[in-house]
């Protein structure tokens, strides 16, 4: 059994665990080994601390397994527009009306693949968004991560024919998926 819950600065250590657990096992074809090692940094939990001071319109939840250990996160809030520069992204108009949402991040521990916690988090984030109005969710993921792509396709996702080059990640291509959500009709 898996328990969902607001993730807080003081998760911030065991968030950027999982995420480089996950970008290791997940990336370790697709994205150079060190570009990986830089974007994932041991000491990552002091960047992912400043995500919650610098970008206020992002939620984070955690899954803990049943001993409170956190083996999974998500970040979503409005839709960003990720092909404009620069860095943060702004949201787009749509996001900023309450119109469209989006997955920033869903990562588990490899350890907690196949256990319903990925699951577990994307309801939660479906629930949330939809909740709040947001009639459609968007998500960015790697072209080649074939894993991840199933798992968005399972949850109701499909492409919508955006796609995106990720030059700080050596030129790995990403593409968009989009679905509504629950109650939008």
């Amino acid at each position: 059994m898996v328990l969902i819950r607001a993730a807080t600065t003081a998760d911030a250590s065991a968030i950027a665990a999982v995420q480089r657990a996950g970008w290791i096992a997940a990336y370790s074809e697709i994205i150079a080994p060190d570009i990986i090692d830089q974007a994932t940094a041991p000491d990552g939990g002091a960047r992912v601390r400043e995500t919650f001071r610098t970008r206020p319109w992002q939620r984070k939840i955690v899954a803990c397994a049943p001993d409170s250990e956190i083996i999974g996160y998500a970040a979503f809030g409005p839709e960003r527009d990720v092909l404009a520069a620069p860095w943060p992204h702004l949201v787009t108009s749509a996001g900023a009306a309450g119109e469209i949402a989006e997955l920033y991040a869903l990562y588990v521990h490899p350890s907690s693949w196949s256990t319903g916690a990925g699951r577990a988090l994307m309801d939660r984030v479906l629930n949330r968004t939809g909740q709040v109005g947001y009639a459609e969710i968007t998500l960015w993921v790697l072209e080649k991560n074939v894993r991840a792509r199933r798992f968005y396709e399972r949850a109701g996702y499909t492409p919508d024919g955006a796609t995106n080059i990720l030059d700080g990640l050596g030129g790995v291509p990403e593409v968009r998926y989009r679905r509504a959500l629950p109650g939008s009709g």
